[in-house]
């Protein structure tokens, strides 16, 4: 994608986006380009783990309450 320094200042943060997706972004400025792309694997460097459980709603009501303690101690335990 090829744009210029003030196209970039309107949709700055569309364009951060669209590079943190993969997309080479060249910025036209003073007569020079400006070259800005992701770093490798710098979309997975950002994720934060997250201790969840995916079930459908109606399990919620039949659910083992002994697990979900001993999960609920394991996971505090890991973030300790």
């Amino acid at each position: 994608m090829a744009t210029t320094a003030t196209q970039l200042r309107k949709d700055l943060f569309q364009t951060l986006d669209r590079t943190l997706q993969g997309e080479t972004v060249e910025v036209a400025y003073k007569g020079e380009t400006i070259v800005m792309k992701p770093t490798t694997g710098a979309k997975l460097s950002r994720l934060v783990r997250r201790n969840t459980i995916i079930v459908h709603p109606d399990q919620l009501a039949q659910s083992d309450r002994a697990l979900m303690r001993e999960l609920e101690q394991k996971w505090a335990a890991e973030t300790l």
